[in-house]
């Protein structure tokens, strides 16, 4: 049913509706099919020729990812020439609809925190360093190290250190793990990482942190990865070096010899020895300090894979809960999102929209942040 509402009345941008269709690759007969509409009406929207009604709208900013807002003003550009490093044989415009609104969630949290620190008048400052693609990745790691002032230590905090020094990380869950992580440096909103919380096992989301880190510091430009298990089944290219990165900054040579004689394991150490050491002290999965110790030489080569085929897994215990919302959108954005309602720049219903979570919910966030 074609909308002959007068254009001129309406505050939608078509070039918004646009962008947002293009990012998740959708063709106006595929829209038009959710919307219930006709395909004119998709291209009369984004032509701003016709306007979409509320519920149309409302419907649109579902299918796309994004809050209403996101129609009724100019925004900064998503980052385009996404680079899939994923599975063989898979490529972006074969990624489910699903987990490409993933991707249009994780630019919107980018969109979002940019305008609630414009109203704050905060001005995030980024202070990661660059790299040549000449640059060693034991080189770039120490450098980070040493900038972090932690020298040989473990980095189990590492997001912690990220958002201190500028850059936007966000968990969000991936429909069928079709992806580890997504990076990229936007002129805007500066270098930004998503990572997929549904990620198993143990420590291993860090390490994929790390690893797109890595592409930020070597301006890999727009990366969205996929990392296998066995890491040993990537062994060149972007994505090897990337991954040796990831290894040196958070299983740093000295610091992890030393860890193991002091143990001293075997060269065929239990799952629960690597456990304890993977997880409590490195913040890494069982299979990226394995290989890590099979390259020092310090297992037996090989061995890593054999005890991950008995699939006999670890369980640690577990500290205190945060809540799962919170986990992934990371303190800096709920702390933003909060003070901005504070002082009064946004509805408690747009805090709530910001946060994922119910109005009530964000009341009771609210009243426990003023005690």
């Amino acid at each position: 049913m074609v909308n002959n509402s007068n254009p001129k009345e309406s505050l939608v941008i078509g070039s918004q509706l646009r962008r947002a269709r293009d990012l998740l690759q959708f063709t106006r007969e595929e829209v038009a099919e959710v919307i219930g509409v006709h395909i004119q009406d998709i291209g009369g929207w984004e032509e701003e020729k016709l306007r979409p009604n509320l519920k149309q709208l409302e419907t649109l900013a579902k299918l796309y990812g994004r809050e209403m807002d996101y129609f009724l003003r100019v925004t900064p550009a998503p980052p385009e020439h996404i680079e899939f490093r994923g599975k063989p044989g898979q490529s972006l415009k074969g990624l489910s609809k699903e987990t490409k609104i993933v991707l249009a969630r994780f630019d919107e949290l980018c969109r979002t925190v940019l305008e609630l620190e414009n109203f704050l008048n905060k001005k995030r400052e980024v202070k990661l360093p660059r790299f040549k693609e000449s640059d060693q990745p034991k080189i770039v790691a120490e450098t980070l190290r040493k900038k972090f002032n932690i020298d040989d230590k473990p980095l189990l905090k590492l997001r912690d250190f990220l958002e201190n020094a500028g850059v936007r990380t966000f968990e969000l869950p991936v429909p069928g793990d079709e992806f580890s992580g997504f990076s990229f440096w936007h002129s805007e909103y500066g270098p930004c990482i998503l990572l997929n919380a549904n990620e198993k096992p143990e420590g291993r989301k860090n390490f994929t942190l790390a690893h797109e880190l890595a592409h930020l510091l070597y301006n890999h430009g727009s990366s969205l990865c996929y990392i296998p298990l066995k890491l040993h089944e990537i062994y060149r290219g972007l994505e090897y070096k990337t991954n040796q990165t990831a290894i040196e900054l958070l299983l740093p040579e000295v610091g992890v010899i030393q860890d193991f004689k002091k143990r001293g394991f075997s060269r065929t150490p239990s799952e629960k020895e690597l456990a304890q050491m993977a997880y409590a002290k490195w913040g890494v999965s069982i299979q990226a300090l394995g290989y890590r110790l099979e390259n020092l030489d310090l297992i037996e080569k090989g061995y890593t894979d054999k005890l991950w085929e008995t699939k006999q897994y670890y369980k640690g215990k577990k500290g205190p809960r945060t809540p799962k919302w919170e986990k992934q959108l990371g303190k800096q954005f709920v702390g933003t999102s909060i003070e901005a309602y504070q002082k009064g720049f946004i509805s408690v219903g747009k805090l709530a929209s910001s946060l994922g979570i119910t109005v009530r919910r964000a009341i009771e966030q609210i009243e426990k942040r003023a005690k």
